[in-house]
């Protein structure tokens, strides 16, 4: 078995650490496989299915699986999001990297084909967090964990989900800036805030809500 060397950056870290352990991880848009790889190695789950739309970065994937000796635990497909991948239940699938309303797509189509799988989502959405969030309520997904990264100056959030139960609704700031992050205020809260203050400064004349939430943005820290 080849040991080849699996480093995640900070992103990709902060989406690991709130994997939990299943007995299929299916990564969706692996791009490199190193997330994927990192799971087996962790014991984070027994098989990993690996997908990715693009051919190139599907042969990527399963050339590194391969070189790490995962090949036999291991299934890569090259397809556009879950579209005919076999999602057993109690699996977790991982969507990373992609803008929150493609990760949106996607889940609105596996929801639609299995209304009642049984699944963990780990999210890392890259914009239209407002969005997912929205979605994630409506479709009755409950958020149990969420998490800030910083990588090259920008800020990633990653949000866990567990099982399926009834529509939700989450007040606008929770919507916009996190339920668990407003809660918990996990590591990096201050710098992710006053990030995002900035931003909604620039929104506020268009968009109401950030003009509200920044009326109670004190109360929020």
């Amino acid at each position: 078995m080849t040991r080849e060397k699996i480093e995640l950056s900070p992103r990709l870290s902060a989406v690991a650490s709130l994997i939990r352990k299943s007995d299929v991880v299916i990564d969706v848009g692996s791009d490199h496989g190193k997330l994927g790889a990192f799971c087996l190695r962790e014991g984070l789950c027994n098989g990993l299915i690996a997908t990715d739309i693009h051919a190139q970065p599907a042969e990527r994937t399963r050339q590194f699986l391969r070189l790490c000796g995962y090949e036999e635990t291991s299934e890569v497909c090259c397809t556009d999001g879950l579209n005919g991948v076999d999602v057993p239940d109690g699996a977790t699938i991982v969507i990373a990297g992609m803008g929150g309303l493609e990760i949106r797509k996607i889940l609105q189509e596996f929801l639609t084909k299995y209304p009642s799988k049984n699944v963990s989502l780990v999210l890392q959405p890259q914009r239209s967090f407002y969005e997912l969030r929205t979605f994630l309520s409506e479709a009755g997904l409950p958020i149990v964990e969420e998490k800030i990264a910083s990588e090259r100056g920008r800020y990633y959030i990653v949000i866990r989900t567990e099982g399926r139960g009834e529509r939700y609704l989450l007040s606008k700031e929770e919507y916009y800036l996190g339920p668990f992050i407003l809660r918990e205020k996990p590591e990096l809260f201050t710098e992710y805030m006053a990030h995002n203050r900035k931003l909604m400064e620039k929104q506020a004349l268009g968009n109401p809500d950030c003009a509200e939430i920044l009326k109670i943005w004190e109360e929020l820290l």
